[in-house]
């Protein structure tokens, strides 16, 4: 994130706290560990497909929060 309004920033936090336990687990892999979906999947037991849900979860919520 390029942007340094400390107001942007809270609200991208508060966003964050909004998504599920497994759907942040699967964002935070993602974008901050940058493992692949089947490394994620590998990792955590679940399968591909369910790790895309709980992605698609946390993107929704995020952009629905950053609105």
């Amino acid at each position: 994130m390029t942007d340094h309004d400390p107001a942007h920033h809270a609200k991208a936090l508060a966003a964050i706290e909004k998504v599920p336990p497994k759907a942040y687990m699967v964002f935070f892999a993602s974008q901050v560990e940058g493992l692949t979906y089947v490394e994620i999947a590998q990792r955590e037991g679940m399968s591909l497909e369910k790790v895309q849900d709980h992605m698609l979860e946390a993107i929704r919520i995020i952009v629905r929060e950053m609105q």
